[in-house]
C-alpha cells in the first residue's frame, strides 16, 4: 500500500476511535467491523489470488508434523445427526487424501434416536470447557464465543461452560485463571474435554504448562480454530493495528498490556511449541476452518484474499496449517470462516447481521468430537 494510503487508512482509524468514545451504543458493532477492518493489517487486496499452495502441498505439510486423520469418522458421526445428510459436504470439506469411509443410511427417527442416546452417554462421560480468544467479553457476555453452543449443551444434560479469561490478556494471565477456574470446579469423576478456540488454545496450552496438575482430570484438549501455529496476520500487524485492537476503550475489558497480539505471531508460537510441546502429554484433536469464498462473511474478505496467497485454506484469521495441533487427530475442516466457527453474530448485531454467514451446527460439530474422542479413548485403553 502507497504511504499517502497509510495515512488515509490511519486519518480514518483516529476518527473511528474518537467516534466509538464519544458513542457507547456504538460499541458492539463497531468492535466487530473494527477487528475486521484493522487486522487485515496494510493490505488492499480484496480479490482472490490466482496462485495459493495446494491442497496436496497442505497434506503433504500434515504427513510432516504427525497428524493423524480421522476425518471419515468425525464425517460419519457428523453427518448423521444432520436432518438433511445431503447437506453434509456443504458443511464438512472432502479434501483430497481423506480416508474412505462408509457411513450407513439412517431414517430421521433413527437420527433423533441416535442424537438424543449419544449426548446422553457423552453427557454421562464428560465434562466440557470452552476457551474464547482475542477480545472476548469485551463488549459483554452476548458476544463471548460458544455462548449459544453451552446453552445447547445445557439442554441435552451437559456440565459445560465457558472458561472465563481477559479478552486483552497474556497467554500467562490468562492460563491461570484457566487453571483456576478448573481447580474449582465441583470434585466429578468425569474428566474435562477442553476446546480452546482461537487464541484460547495458546491460552490452554500454556495452562498445561504452567500447572500440570490440571492434567490429572482431562481427558483431551480440541483445537477448535485453535491458532496453535499463530497468524500470518499477526506477523505483520504494524503499530496502528496493534494499538487499535489494544487499547481503543471497550466498557468490558481493560486495555492491554501489548503482548496478547505479539503472542500470535508465527515465531512465538512456533518456538513456544518447540520448547515446550513435550511437557503437554495429552490427547489433542483438531478442528478446522476452511470456507469456500463464498462462505466468507463479508468483514473478513479482505483478510481472507490476503492469507489466500499463502494458501487457499484459511478461515480469514488463520492459515488452515496454522490450527492443527502438531501429532494430533485431524477431525475435519469445516466450510465456515473464524467468526461463524464460534458466533452467531448474523443474528446478534441486529444493524449489521446481513454481512455475516454463519449458519453452522456448532453443537453438532461438538457433539461428533466428543464421539469420536470416546471411541478413541476406548480403543486407546483396549
Amino acid at each position: 500500500m502507497k504511504d499517502n494510503a497509510v495515512v488515509l487508512m490511519r486519518e480514518k482509524s483516529f476518527k473511528f476511535i474518537t467516534r466509538i468514545k464519544a458513542t457507547p451504543w456504538l460499541h458492539p458493532v463497531g468492535l466487530i467491523l473494527q477487528v475486521a477492518s484493522t487486522i487485515v493489517l496494510t493490505s488492499c487486496t480484496t480479490a482472490l489470488p490466482h496462485v495459493a499452495s495446494s491442497t496436496s502441498e497442505h497434506h503433504l505439510k500434515l504427513a510432516g508434523v504427525g497428524v493423524r486423520d480421522m476425518r471419515a469418522e468425525f464425517r460419519s458421526e457428523f453427518c448423521k445427526r444432520l436432518p438433511n445428510r445431503s447437506s453434509c459436504p456443504d458443511i464438512l470439506l472432502h479434501l483430497p487424501g481423506e480416508p474412505s469411509g462408509v457411513t450407513s443410511v439412517a431414517s430421521s427417527a433413527t437420527r433423533k434416536s441416535i442424537k438424543s442416546d449419544a449426548s446422553s452417554v457423552l453427557a454421562g462421560k464428560y465434562r466440557l470447557a470452552f476457551v474464547p480468544g482475542l477480545l472476548a467479553g469485551c463488549v459483554g457476555p452476548k458476544f463471548i464465543p460458544f455462548s449459544d453452543t453451552v446453552e445447547a449443551l445445557r439442554a441435552e444434560g451437559f456440565d459445560s461452560r465457558i472458561l472465563l479469561i481477559e479478552g486483552r490478556g497474556s497467554s500467562e494471565h490468562n492460563a491461570d485463571l484457566i487453571a483456576q477456574q478448573l481447580s474449582d470446579a465441583s470434585p466429578d469423576p468425569r474428566p474435562w474435554i477442553v476446546f480452546g478456540y482461537s487464541k484460547g488454545l495458546p491460552d490452554v496450552l500454556e495452562a498445561l504448562v504452567r500447572h500440570p496438575v490440571i492434567k490429572r482430570n482431562m481427558a483431551a484438549v480440541v483445537s477448535y480454530a485453535g491458532a496453535v501455529g499463530g497468524s500470518q496476520l499477526a506477523d505483520e500487524t504494524n503499530n496502528l493495528s496493534t494499538n487499535l485492537l489494544e487499547y481503543v476503550p471497550l466498557p468490558g475489558c481493560d486495555s492491554g498490556d501489548g503482548s496478547s497480539i505479539h503472542s500470535l505471531s508465527r515465531d512465538v508460537r512456533h518456538a513456544w511449541w518447540q520448547s515446550h510441546h513435550t511437557k503437554l502429554h495429552l490427547p489433542f484433536y483438531s478442528i478446522v476452518a476452511a470456507p469456500r469464498a463464498e462462505r466468507v462473511s463479508y468483514p473478513l474478505r479482505s483478510s481472507y484474499a490476503m492469507l489466500s496467497h499463502t494458501d487457499i485454506l484459511n478461515d480469514g484469521q488463520l492459515l488452515a496449517t496454522d490450527a492443527i495441533v502438531p501429532g494430533s487427530v485431524l477431525l475435519g475442516y469445516v466450510n465456515a470462516d473464524h467468526w461463524a466457527m464460534a458466533m452467531p453474530l448474523s443474528k446478534q448485531i441486529p444493524v449489521a447481521g446481513a454481512l455475516f454467514i454463519d449458519d453452522v451446527p456448532r453443537v453438532d460439530l461438538v457433539l461428533a468430537s466428543l464421539q469420536v474422542i470416546s471411541h478413541h479413548a476406548s480403543k486407546t485403553h483396549d
